[in-house]
Protein backbone atom coordinates (compact mmCIF):
# COMPACT_ATOMS: atom_id res chain seq x y z
CA UNK A 1 0.00 0.00 0.00
CA UNK A 2 1.37 3.47 -0.86
CA UNK A 3 2.57 5.26 2.28
CA UNK A 4 0.84 8.61 2.77
CA UNK A 5 1.53 8.94 6.49
CA UNK A 6 3.65 12.05 6.06
CA UNK A 7 1.62 13.61 3.26
CA UNK A 8 -0.04 17.04 3.52
CA UNK A 9 -2.59 17.06 0.73
CA UNK A 10 -4.91 19.72 -0.69
CA UNK A 11 -7.94 18.15 -2.39
CA UNK A 12 -10.33 20.33 -4.35
CA UNK A 13 -13.92 19.36 -5.06
CA UNK A 14 -13.78 17.25 -1.91
CA UNK A 15 -17.31 17.62 -0.52
CA UNK A 16 -18.97 14.71 -2.34
CA UNK A 17 -18.54 12.05 -4.99
CA UNK A 18 -15.12 11.40 -6.45
CA UNK A 19 -13.35 14.15 -4.51
CA UNK A 20 -14.70 12.82 -1.23
CA UNK A 21 -13.61 9.27 -2.11
CA UNK A 22 -10.11 10.55 -2.86
CA UNK A 23 -10.02 12.38 0.48
CA UNK A 24 -11.24 9.26 2.26
CA UNK A 25 -8.41 7.22 0.72
CA UNK A 26 -5.73 9.69 1.74
CA UNK A 27 -7.11 9.98 5.27
CA UNK A 28 -7.24 6.19 5.57
CA UNK A 29 -3.60 6.07 4.48
CA UNK A 30 -2.65 8.48 7.26
CA UNK A 31 -2.35 11.76 5.34
CA UNK A 32 -3.26 15.17 6.67
CA UNK A 33 -5.69 16.75 4.25
CA UNK A 34 -7.33 20.05 3.45
CA UNK A 35 -10.76 19.67 1.90
CA UNK A 36 -11.64 22.48 -0.48
CA UNK A 37 -15.02 23.13 -2.07
CA UNK A 38 -17.64 25.73 -2.86
CA UNK A 39 -20.21 24.42 -0.36
CA UNK A 40 -20.02 23.84 3.38
CA UNK A 41 -17.67 20.94 4.12
CA UNK A 42 -18.64 20.24 7.73
CA UNK A 43 -20.50 17.01 6.95
CA UNK A 44 -17.71 15.78 4.68
CA UNK A 45 -15.09 16.42 7.35
CA UNK A 46 -17.16 14.57 9.97
CA UNK A 47 -17.85 11.66 7.63
CA UNK A 48 -14.13 11.13 7.02
CA UNK A 49 -13.55 10.30 10.69
CA UNK A 50 -9.98 10.11 11.91
CA UNK A 51 -8.17 12.80 13.83
CA UNK A 52 -10.07 16.08 13.35
CA UNK A 53 -6.81 18.03 13.75
CA UNK A 54 -5.49 16.26 10.66
CA UNK A 55 -8.39 17.44 8.48
CA UNK A 56 -8.95 21.04 7.46
CA UNK A 57 -12.00 22.30 5.57
CA UNK A 58 -11.85 25.50 3.54
CA UNK A 59 -14.77 26.83 1.54
CA UNK A 60 -13.88 28.58 -1.69
CA UNK A 61 -13.96 28.65 -5.46
CA UNK A 62 -11.12 27.19 -7.55
CA UNK A 63 -11.58 30.09 -9.98
CA UNK A 64 -10.50 32.53 -7.25
CA UNK A 65 -6.77 32.69 -6.54
CA UNK A 66 -7.40 34.35 -3.17
CA UNK A 67 -9.56 31.43 -2.01
CA UNK A 68 -6.89 28.89 -2.89
CA UNK A 69 -4.24 31.03 -1.23
CA UNK A 70 -6.36 30.95 1.96
CA UNK A 71 -6.43 27.16 1.83
CA UNK A 72 -2.67 26.90 1.36
CA UNK A 73 -2.05 29.41 4.16
CA UNK A 74 -4.29 27.37 6.44
CA UNK A 75 -2.24 24.26 5.63
CA UNK A 76 1.01 26.08 6.32
CA UNK A 77 -0.29 27.19 9.72
CA UNK A 78 -1.71 23.79 10.65
CA UNK A 79 0.67 21.36 8.93
CA UNK A 80 3.77 23.38 8.08
CA UNK A 81 3.33 23.18 4.32
CA UNK A 82 1.90 21.27 1.37
CA UNK A 83 3.29 18.06 -0.11
CA UNK A 84 0.78 17.58 -2.89
CA UNK A 85 -2.53 18.46 -4.47
CA UNK A 86 -5.33 16.52 -6.13
CA UNK A 87 -7.41 18.71 -8.42
CA UNK A 88 -10.77 16.96 -8.31
CA UNK A 89 -12.98 20.04 -8.72
CA UNK A 90 -14.69 19.98 -12.08
CA UNK A 91 -17.89 20.46 -14.02
CA UNK A 92 -19.45 19.73 -17.41
CA UNK A 93 -22.15 20.91 -19.78
CA UNK A 94 -23.82 18.45 -22.11
CA UNK A 95 -25.27 20.30 -25.09
CA UNK A 96 -24.73 20.66 -28.85
CA UNK A 97 -22.42 23.47 -29.91
CA UNK A 98 -25.42 25.27 -31.43
CA UNK A 99 -27.16 25.58 -28.05
CA UNK A 100 -24.18 25.70 -25.69
CA UNK A 101 -23.69 29.34 -24.77
CA UNK A 102 -20.31 31.10 -24.71
CA UNK A 103 -20.86 31.71 -20.99
CA UNK A 104 -21.34 27.98 -20.37
CA UNK A 105 -18.25 27.09 -22.41
CA UNK A 106 -16.19 29.59 -20.44
CA UNK A 107 -17.56 28.33 -17.11
CA UNK A 108 -16.53 24.73 -17.82
CA UNK A 109 -13.05 25.78 -18.89
CA UNK A 110 -12.67 28.28 -16.04
CA UNK A 111 -13.38 25.59 -13.46
CA UNK A 112 -11.67 22.64 -15.10
CA UNK A 113 -8.61 24.34 -16.59
CA UNK A 114 -8.05 27.68 -14.87
CA UNK A 115 -9.10 26.19 -11.53
CA UNK A 116 -6.60 23.38 -11.93
CA UNK A 117 -3.82 25.80 -12.88
CA UNK A 118 -4.63 28.11 -9.97
CA UNK A 119 -4.61 25.21 -7.51
CA UNK A 120 -1.14 24.08 -8.50
CA UNK A 121 0.07 27.68 -8.65
CA UNK A 122 -1.09 28.33 -5.08
CA UNK A 123 0.46 25.14 -3.68
CA UNK A 124 3.91 25.16 -5.29
CA UNK A 125 5.46 27.90 -3.08
CA UNK A 126 4.42 25.93 0.03
CA UNK A 127 5.95 22.66 -1.15
CA UNK A 128 9.25 21.54 0.39
CA UNK A 129 12.55 22.12 -1.39
CA UNK A 130 12.91 18.35 -1.63
CA UNK A 131 9.94 18.21 -4.01
CA UNK A 132 6.22 17.68 -4.15
CA UNK A 133 3.56 16.38 -6.49
CA UNK A 134 0.27 17.17 -8.18
CA UNK A 135 -2.34 14.75 -9.45
CA UNK A 136 -4.71 16.39 -11.91
CA UNK A 137 -8.09 14.81 -12.64
CA UNK A 138 -8.45 14.38 -16.36
CA UNK A 139 -10.73 12.12 -18.36
CA UNK A 140 -10.81 9.66 -21.22
CA UNK A 141 -12.36 12.63 -23.03
CA UNK A 142 -9.06 14.45 -22.64
CA UNK A 143 -7.70 11.91 -25.13
CA UNK A 144 -10.68 11.78 -27.50
CA UNK A 145 -13.91 13.49 -28.43
CA UNK A 146 -17.58 12.91 -27.71
CA UNK A 147 -20.76 14.49 -29.09
CA UNK A 148 -22.40 17.33 -27.16
CA UNK A 149 -19.38 17.65 -24.89
CA UNK A 150 -17.24 20.20 -26.70
CA UNK A 151 -16.62 22.28 -23.56
CA UNK A 152 -15.75 19.28 -21.40
CA UNK A 153 -13.52 17.61 -23.99
CA UNK A 154 -11.70 20.86 -24.65
CA UNK A 155 -11.15 21.41 -20.94
CA UNK A 156 -9.85 17.92 -20.19
CA UNK A 157 -7.57 17.93 -23.21
CA UNK A 158 -6.15 21.17 -21.86
CA UNK A 159 -5.69 19.62 -18.40
CA UNK A 160 -3.73 16.73 -19.90
CA UNK A 161 -1.35 19.01 -21.76
CA UNK A 162 -1.15 21.38 -18.78
CA UNK A 163 0.18 18.45 -16.75
CA UNK A 164 2.85 17.78 -19.35
CA UNK A 165 3.88 21.44 -19.41
CA UNK A 166 3.98 21.73 -15.61
CA UNK A 167 5.94 18.47 -15.34
CA UNK A 168 8.63 20.02 -17.53
CA UNK A 169 8.59 23.32 -15.68
CA UNK A 170 8.51 21.97 -12.14
CA UNK A 171 10.62 18.85 -12.61
CA UNK A 172 13.89 20.66 -11.81
CA UNK A 173 12.36 21.47 -8.41
CA UNK A 174 11.57 17.80 -7.84
CA UNK A 175 7.83 18.35 -8.25
CA UNK A 176 6.03 15.63 -10.18
CA UNK A 177 2.81 16.33 -12.11
CA UNK A 178 0.59 13.56 -13.47
CA UNK A 179 -2.98 12.98 -14.60
CA UNK A 180 -5.50 10.32 -13.66
CA UNK A 181 -7.88 9.91 -16.60
CA UNK A 182 -10.95 7.87 -15.66
CA UNK A 183 -13.82 6.65 -17.72
CA UNK A 184 -17.27 7.25 -16.26
CA UNK A 185 -17.12 6.94 -12.47
CA UNK A 186 -20.13 5.57 -10.63
CA UNK A 187 -21.03 8.54 -8.44
CA UNK A 188 -24.49 9.92 -7.61
CA UNK A 189 -23.81 12.75 -10.06
CA UNK A 190 -23.13 10.39 -12.97
CA UNK A 191 -26.16 8.29 -12.04
CA UNK A 192 -28.35 11.38 -12.31
CA UNK A 193 -26.93 12.04 -15.79
CA UNK A 194 -27.62 8.42 -16.75
CA UNK A 195 -31.16 8.67 -15.40
CA UNK A 196 -31.78 11.75 -17.57
CA UNK A 197 -30.68 9.86 -20.67
CA UNK A 198 -27.60 12.01 -21.20
CA UNK A 199 -25.00 9.25 -20.78
CA UNK A 200 -24.87 5.99 -22.70
CA UNK A 201 -23.71 3.69 -19.93
CA UNK A 202 -24.25 0.56 -22.01
CA UNK A 203 -22.22 1.98 -24.89
CA UNK A 204 -19.37 3.09 -22.64
CA UNK A 205 -19.25 -0.29 -20.93
CA UNK A 206 -19.31 -2.06 -24.31
CA UNK A 207 -16.20 -0.17 -25.41
CA UNK A 208 -14.27 -0.97 -22.21
CA UNK A 209 -12.31 -4.22 -22.30
CA UNK A 210 -13.34 -4.87 -18.70
CA UNK A 211 -16.97 -4.13 -19.55
CA UNK A 212 -17.84 -1.71 -16.75
CA UNK A 213 -17.48 1.80 -15.37
CA UNK A 214 -14.95 2.76 -12.69
CA UNK A 215 -15.64 3.08 -8.98
CA UNK A 216 -14.57 6.15 -6.99
CA UNK A 217 -12.30 3.94 -4.92
CA UNK A 218 -10.42 2.75 -8.02
CA UNK A 219 -9.74 6.32 -9.09
CA UNK A 220 -8.68 7.21 -5.55
CA UNK A 221 -6.24 4.29 -5.55
CA UNK A 222 -4.61 5.60 -8.72
CA UNK A 223 -4.25 9.03 -7.12
CA UNK A 224 -2.68 7.48 -4.03
CA UNK A 225 -0.18 5.58 -6.19
CA UNK A 226 0.89 8.69 -8.12
CA UNK A 227 1.33 10.54 -4.81
CA UNK A 228 3.51 7.80 -3.36
CA UNK A 229 7.26 7.17 -3.42
CA UNK A 230 6.47 4.18 -5.64
CA UNK A 231 5.83 6.69 -8.44
CA UNK A 232 9.01 8.70 -7.75
CA UNK A 233 10.14 8.45 -11.38
CA UNK A 234 6.71 9.12 -12.88
CA UNK A 235 5.88 12.60 -14.15
CA UNK A 236 4.14 14.08 -17.16
CA UNK A 237 2.10 10.89 -17.45
CA UNK A 238 -1.58 10.34 -18.26
CA UNK A 239 -2.73 7.29 -16.28
CA UNK A 240 -6.02 5.91 -17.64
CA UNK A 241 -8.39 4.29 -15.15
CA UNK A 242 -10.77 3.21 -17.85
CA UNK A 243 -10.87 -0.56 -18.12
CA UNK A 244 -9.22 -0.37 -21.54
CA UNK A 245 -11.62 2.23 -22.99
CA UNK A 246 -8.92 4.38 -24.62
CA UNK A 247 -6.96 1.39 -25.90
CA UNK A 248 -9.92 -0.16 -27.69
CA UNK A 249 -9.74 0.20 -31.46
CA UNK A 250 -12.47 -2.36 -32.18
CA UNK A 251 -15.96 -1.78 -30.81
CA UNK A 252 -18.05 -4.89 -30.44
CA UNK A 253 -21.36 -5.74 -28.90
CA UNK A 254 -21.06 -7.33 -25.48
CA UNK A 255 -24.03 -9.56 -26.28
CA UNK A 256 -22.34 -12.84 -27.24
Amino acid sequence: MPDASSKRVLITGARTGLGFAIARRFVADGARVCLFGRSDLTEAKTALGGDPESILAVTGDVREAADLDRAVQAMVRAFGGVDGVVTSAGTTRIAPITTLTPEQFREVNDINVTGTWLTVRAAVPAMPETGGWAVLLGSVYGEGGAPDRSAYCASKGAVHNLARALAMELGPRGIRVNVVAPTGVLTPLLQSVIDRGLYDREGVEARAALGRLATPEEVAAACAFLASPEAAMTTGTILPVDGGWIANGYIRSRKR
